[in-house]
């Protein structure tokens, strides 16, 4: 790879700018009005990296916008970043994907800078120039339509050039199942195509396909829910180039940020304290991310003791005290939900019970003994294991009871007796 000077670019892609944000819709004024603006500011973040770092150019590889009808206030905001980024000398290389496509209809028409380089919707090839001097190409496509099944990563040309190479495609590469399988593709159909860098766009978590070629998603710039793929922080990616290859970093810009906390209820025995424990775990959470609020769900999961045997029940009670409680937080934190995966310590009903799975089990070995042969058709290490397990689903005790390894061991070891010819003491 020849490179002519060093240089610098970004790396970013799913702006989906002004998104509607899908959780607190009414619930709380603060938290609306900062999820509204939540995107923008995370895209003037963007912006302020690019003009710092002093690269050349931004990449953006699809869903710039949220819809396909292009909100009036992303499109302003849109070309007032694009004006200012344009007064340092950077150009913006734009793809558009699934929830923009390149047809979609723009409720009023917009002036837009000369630094603003728009992808087609066939592959395009383009030269990039520093003060007249080429150091590399940029090939891109856009989508047409939101319903894009071709592979276009295979309408791609092949690089030739020994300048470095980027390529930028809004794909499903890999067949992700967490996300639309728009424009899919193989690794292999971008790794045979000879560029340096594809800058990808559409998975919202950030991975790295590939180290040689580079193929990266940056992920989006902003979360904008509880889905795993939207939780944690949020960025872009800065890239490097020189002769002594290529570094490339990812950069936090998310404005708010989304996550989980979880809460083992295991050691609780009032709620007062339980709420505390709560509170708490939003705290440590809290300062991991810097300034920036956080939207967090709390997940209660462990063993629940007598003392708060009644949790379950009441999860939503707890649910509107966090809220108070977590109100005043700084940076602000805010509480979207509290879920409960809990479990409850074994009563005597549930022995009982158990002890009536043993024995309906002991009734079925003696029919079997009864059965010329049947016994020696039964495979002990497996089959009773999974009796057993099934039997107490049935009486809806495997999602609420901790079944101790040895209850299950102590029943293979009584049923194996019995089959192999011996009996009870």
């Amino acid at each position: 790879m020849k490179v002519p000077f060093p240089f610098k670019f970004v790396h970013s892609a799913d702006l989906h700018l002004d998104s509607p944000f899908r959780i607190h819709k009414g619930r709380d004024e603060e938290l609306r009005d900062l999820l509204l603006g939540a995107s923008l500011a995370a895209f003037s973040r963007l912006c302020d990296l690019a003009i710092d770092e002093k690269v050349d150019f931004i990449v953006l590889a699809g869903d710039i916008y949220d819809g396909i009808e292009r909100g009036v206030r992303a499109q302003l905001e849109m070309r007032r970043q694009l004006l200012r980024l344009g007064s340092h000398g950077i150009t913006v290389y734009m793809a558009f994907g699934n929830h923009d496509p390149i047809d979609s209809a723009e409720r009023f028409a917009i002036d837009w800078p000369e630094n603003l380089v728009i992808f087609p919707v066939l592959p395009k090839t383009f030269s990039l120039e520093r003060d007249g001097m080429e150091f590399g190409e940029i090939t891109g496509v856009s989508y047409q339509t939101r319903e894009e099944r071709r592979n276009l990563a295979r309408l791609f040309p092949n690089s030739y050039t020994e300048l470095f190479s980027i390529a930028v495609l809004h794909s499903n590469v890999g067949n992700s199942q967490e996300h639309g399988n728009y424009a899919p593709a193989a690794l292999a159909d971008l790794i045979e195509k000879g560029y340096d860098y594809w800058a990808l766009g559409h998975i919202h978590k950030r991975t790295i396909l590939s180290e040689s070629p580079l193929i990266v998603y940056p992920g989006n710039i902003q979360g904008l829910h509880m889905k795993p793929s939207e939780r944690g922080p949020k960025g872009a990616e800065l890239v490097a180039v020189s002769q002594g290859g290529i570094t490339h970093s990812f950069v936090t810009l998310s404005d708010v940020l989304f996550d989980i906390v979880k809460v083992d209820v295991s050691g609780y025995r009032t709620l007062n304290a339980l709420i505390d424990g709560c509170i708490e775990g939003l705290e440590q959470r809290r300062q991991t991310v810097g300034e920036r609020p956080l939207v967090a769900r709390i997940d209660l999961v462990g063993i629940v003791g007598e003392e708060l045997e009644h949790l379950a029940e009441n999860l939503d009670d707890v649910n509107n005290e966090l809220l108070l409680e977590a109100r005043n937080m700084r940076p602000a934190v805010f509480l979207d939900q509290l879920d409960g995966h809990l479990l409850r310590r074994r009563g005597l009903e549930d022995l009982v019970a158990l002890s009536d799975v043993v024995g309906e089990l002991i009734k079925e070995i003696g029919e079997w003994r009864q059965d010329d042969g049947g016994a020696g058709q039964v495979t002990i290490e497996g089959d009773l294991r999974s009796m057993l397990v099934a039997r107490l689903k049935r009486l809806g005790i495997a999602g609420s009871l901790i079944v101790r390894q040895a209850d299950v061991d102590s029943a293979e070891i009584l049923l194996s007796d019995l089959l192999s010819g011996g009996g009870l003491t």
